[in-house]
């Protein structure tokens, strides 16, 4: 008898998070004991920075594993938008991560520490490589979703922190210069700033059943009325549901109901081939039932 290979235990698109999640709670502890042992409260906030992290990745993993269990009777759709959810909620983690960064920065700049520059520069060099071999990994999946979108901005960050980190290690340790290390934290929160916006606006609109950013309704509805059989469409709806899983409603006036079947056929054919739309759920009516004025 013939022995077929075993499928995974773990799910492909998981092996990234789990492999970040990893090496990040790695440095992090690293960062946390050299932090102090070095007086350093670049390290330690950087190490602050890695919890949020740690957090962001678990919630990823955890979302990812509910958005893949079956639709119920209460959740017809399933759980797809609790990708979207950890995404909206991994990007304030961001914005509480430049609040605090900005308060670490402002005491600095009233008293700054004095700190081991050797140890907190070759402790930030550690990190660095660690944050860039995560951003490697998650690279590749990042565009699938905004939930995997996330997490790879959070380990980017993290990664423009130890650079910060690095940058004032070697100016206090050439220089003495203490307030290199608030200076280099104010510069990074910009960066994080910009990501993070990015990130919550797309997930507030998918949350509120916006429109996707790449689709126009009057485009769609135009493609949709100059099919054959078609003589109006209005009352259209277009959401997201998750990350590259777009649906659709809406009313479509025909001429003769008895090609209702072939008038659908086309509709779901172009929504599908032209503009990526699978779900689709429309309303057939007669001419008779036209309303007297065409609206979305």
């Amino acid at each position: 008898m013939s022995k077929h290979p075993h499928a995974p235990r773990i799910p492909r698109p998981f092996l990234p998070l789990i492999v970040t999640l990893l090496i990040t709670v790695s440095v992090m502890v690293l960062e946390v004991v050299v932090g102090l042992l070095s007086h350093s409260l670049a390290l330690l906030a950087d190490a602050g920075h890695m919890v949020t992290d740690v957090g962001a990745l678990g919630m990823s993993l955890a979302a990812m594993g509910m958005a893949r269990q079956p639709a119920t009777r209460t959740k017809t759709y399933g759980f797809h938008r609790m990708e979207i959810l950890a995404a909206f909620l991994n990007g304030l983690t961001l914005w509480l991560v430049v609040i605090w960064i900005v308060y670490e920065a402002i005491k600095r700049f009233m008293h700054p520490p004095v700190v081991h520059a050797p140890m907190m520069l070759v402790t930030a060099v550690i990190g660095l490589f660690a944050n860039l071999g995560c951003s490697w990994i998650l690279q590749p999946t990042q565009s699938h979703s905004l939930n995997l979108r996330s997490a790879y901005l959070h380990v980017l960050t993290d990664a423009l922190g130890s650079v910060s980190v690095i940058g004032a290690a070697v100016v206090l340790w050439a220089t003495g210069w203490r307030l290199a290390d608030p200076v280099a934290s104010v510069l990074v929160c910009l960066t994080i700033l910009w990501g993070s916006w990015t990130l919550i606006r797309q997930s507030v609109n998918i949350l509120l059943e916006g429109t996707p950013a790449h689709v126009d309704v009057i485009t769609v509805m135009r493609a949709m009325q100059a099919l054959p059989g078609v003589k109006l469409v209005h009352d259209v709806h277009i959401w997201t549901i998750t990350s590259g899983m777009e649906a659709m409603s809406g009313h479509v006036v025909v001429h003769d109901l008895t090609q209702s079947q072939t008038v659908l056929g086309w509709l779901t054919a172009l929504l599908r081939e032209r503009f990526q739309i699978e779900h689709t759920t429309f309303q057939l009516e007669g001419e008779d039932r036209t309303p007297t004025e065409p609206r979305i």
